[in-house]
C-alpha cells in the first residue's frame, strides 16, 4: 500500500498534519486529491501524466527550451533502464526533435548511460534508480 494509514495519528500523505476527531487517514480532501493524483502518476495513467507534466512545465522542451503543442512526456531514466512507475521527478517535456534524437542514441549507442547526459538530463549511470525508487516508496510505506 502506498498511503498506509499512519499509527502516530498523522496524515497519510505525508504532510504531517495531525489528524483531529473523526479524521481517520486524510487531513483534508486535498491531501487524499494529492495523493491520488501521484498513485496514478506511478500506475502509469498517460492522462494524468500528461496533464501534470503540462501543468509544470506549459509544453515547453526540457533541453532546447522550444514550446511545441505536440510536445512529447519522456522519461529521464528510461524504462528499461529501470525508469518505470515513477512520480514526477522522472518525467520531462521535450518536443518531437529533442525526443527523436534522445530515443535514436538510447537505442542505438551501446553503454549509452554517458551519452547525453547535460543537455538531456539523464542520470548518471551510478545512479540506481530503481534502489531509489525503492526506498521512496518504502518511505512512504512505513512512514
Amino acid at each position: 500500500m502506498l498511503f498506509p494509514k499512519r499509527s502516530d495519528g498523522k496524515c497519510s500523505c505525508g504532510c504531517g498534519k495531525k489528524l483531529e476527531g473523526r479524521k481517520k487517514k486524510w487531513f483534508e480532501k486535498s491531501c487524499l486529491r494529492k495523493s491520488l493524483n501521484l498513485f496514478f502518476i506511478i500506475k502509469g495513467d498517460t492522462k494524468i501524466i500528461r496533464q501534470n507534466l503540462f501543468i509544470r512545465d506549459q509544453g515547453y522542451c526540457n533541453n532546447c527550451g522550444v514550446y511545441d503543442d505536440k510536445w512529447q512526456a519522456d522519461h529521464i531514466t528510461p524504462v528499461f533502464k529501470g525508469g518505470g512507475a515513477c512520480s514526477l521527478d522522472n518525467l520531462q517535456t521535450l518536443c518531437q526533435h529533442c525526443h527523436n534524437e534522445k530515443s535514436f542514441y538510447l537505442d542505438r549507442i551501446p553503454n549509452s548511460n554517458n551519452v547525453l547526459t547535460a543537455s538531456f538530463n539523464i542520470l548518471p549511470p551510478s545512479y540506481d534508480t530503481s534502489r531509489a525508487l525503492n526506498e521512496r516508496v518504502c518511505e512512504n510505506i512505513i512512514g
